[in-house]
């Protein structure tokens, strides 16, 4: 056989091929197992910095909807269209003798509409 021996203070090593070879996998594989743990914790906490990124903006948007839909509604008052319809076109409300009322006929199964043509 041919087999190295080392000392080392009071140890003895055995270095021959074949202990060598079982060494460098098991050391391979412990190193492979501590990436795959490392990079699986740093994935986790990539995709937490994520989620909170994403719960940021939602909150942001769902802010800006809520504005956008008070700024529509007061938008499209009718009171706001009245007074612009007023003042900056030039329009007046007409007399109550020239406002005719239209109703239509009501078909089975149809609900009462208040504008005409839309059921």
């Amino acid at each position: 056989m041919s087999a190295r021996l080392s000392n080392i203070g009071f140890l003895t090593f055995d270095w021959n091929k074949r202990s060598s070879l079982h060494r460098t996998l098991l050391i391979g594989i412990a190193v492979a197992g501590v990436l795959l743990y490392v990079g699986g914790k740093v994935k986790i906490y990539q995709i937490g910095y994520r989620i909170e990124s994403l719960k940021k903006e939602k909150q942001e948007l769902e802010r800006a909807n809520r504005s956008l839909r008070i700024e529509a509604s007061s938008l499209s008052s009718p009171a706001r269209i009245e007074e612009i319809a007023i003042k900056r076109l030039g329009m007046v409300r007409p007399a109550k003798e020239n406002v005719v009322m239209v109703r239509r006929k009501e078909e089975k199964g149809d609900s009462p509409s208040p504008i005409p043509g839309i059921k």
